[in-house]
């Protein structure tokens, strides 16, 4: 009967119409989830026990959407950007996409065990594993993706003291200047909605507020750059 009624007046009866948009609706988030899962990504994994935290891994799209998380914990994303992650990407290719070994035999102390992997079109394309390497393009790889996860650590402690701690937000921020001096900090806009906070919240003592609004600063500055 509904196909009678398609055929005579040419329309789509309301049942079928809602079916069919319904369908376009679903290809079109498929197509979607799709293209997100077939960008270039580079995995980075380190498991260092005795360090915090003991685990984390990074997962880092070249359009910059970063996807971390630690010891078990629900991953994060982050949008870090493709200027940001540009440079790493660059040093993949140096490094054939991690088809070939990068781990160093000179004894050194033990910085934990680090994984590079490198996805493309959903296919792993290569793989290094090592504790230690002298390689270049792979050390710029890891101290940026260890500086994330120190940024990270930041940005974790400075919304717990925020909401249970307000006391302790300065002494934090002093050690958040004194990693940025050191350039251990690693997009540093993902810090800029609790540094916000921070400054414009009255029951923080003054010294906190202005060292946040300095820090802000500071950020906006090297953004610049």
């Amino acid at each position: 009967m509904l196909w009678r009624f398609a055929t005579l007046t040419g329309a789509l009866p309301p049942e079928w119409e809602r079916e069919s948009v319904l369908g376009r609706a679903l290809a079109v988030g498929l197509l979607a989830a799709c293209s997100v899962a077939a960008q270039d990504t580079i995995y980075f994994e380190r498991v260092f026990p005795g360090s915090i935290p003991d685990r984390f891994e990074v997962r880092l799209t070249v359009d910059g959407v970063a996807t971390y998380s630690q010891d078990g914990e629900d991953s994060v994303d982050y949008e870090v950007g493709p200027q940001e992650a540009a440079p790493l990407f660059e040093w993949a290719a140096e490094l054939g996409y991690f088809s070939k070994s990068v781990a160093s035999k000179r004894r050194v102390a033990s910085t934990g065990r680090k994984l590079l992997r490198y996805e493309s079109g959903g296919q792993v394309r290569g793989e290094a594993v090592f504790d230690y390497t002298e390689d270049p393009a792979a050390r710029e790889l890891a101290s940026w993706f260890v500086r994330l996860a120190e940024t990270q650590q930041f940005l974790q402690t400075l919304e717990r003291l925020y909401r249970f701690d307000r006391l302790g937000v300065d002494q934090a921020l002093v050690s958040l200047e004194s990693a940025f001096e050191r350039d251990r900090i690693v997009a540093p806009p993902l810090l800029e909605p609790i540094l916000n906070q921070i400054a414009d919240q009255d029951r923080i003592v003054h010294v906190a507020r202005a060292r946040a609004r300095g820090m802000l600063e500071r950020i906006h500055a090297s953004r610049s750059k």
